[in-house]
């Protein structure tokens, strides 16, 4: 079933997880329709959100390198983009998974920043699922990351 492009975000009723030990559930907002607070070992933090947008949403290429810009890291290319990623399939479903780190100390100018996402295309949109904070909390806070993906349950009747 192909979802129209209404221009309206999708909602938390079209998808379902189960929340991991540790992740604080927030309030869903306007673009997002799941946000997480994970605390860190060290009292740092990290975000993740779930983001779906219709269609290509840009393109995955696109979003990869505006998430970068966000971590201070320059943009990669078309021909990049295999060795800067891979194809993850949680639950069976084909994901694009990146994870990057910053060079430079972001948080608190102590600590390294570092984005882990995943991308979806699923049914005329693009889900995103993204965790970003400090660089430890992010890296041990991945295989939690994994089972919230293998975890998803989309509504087919949506």
């Amino acid at each position: 079933m192909m979802l129209p492009d209404t221009g309206v975000p999708a909602s938390s009723k079209e998808v379902g997880w189960k929340v991991p030990r540790g992740w604080k559930e927030q309030a869903p907002s306007t673009m997002r329709v799941g946000s997480f607070l994970i605390k860190g070992a060290n009292g740092q933090g990290a975000d993740m959100s779930v983001v779906p947008l219709s269609g290509e949403a840009g393109g995955d290429l696109a979003n990869i390198n505006r998430w970068r810009g966000q971590i201070n890291l320059s943009p990669i290319s078309a021909t990049d983009l295999s060795a800067q990623s891979e194809t993850i399939t949680p639950g069976g479903r084909k994901m694009l998974y990146i994870d990057f780190v910053s060079h430079d100390l972001l948080v608190d100018n102590q600590f390294k920043k570092r984005l882990m996402a995943a991308i979806y295309h699923r049914e005329g949109r693009t889900w995103f699922f993204k965790m970003v904070g400090e660089d430890a909390t992010v890296l041990s806070a991945k295989p939690a990351f994994m089972q919230f993906l293998k975890s998803l349950k989309f509504n087919e009747n949506n």
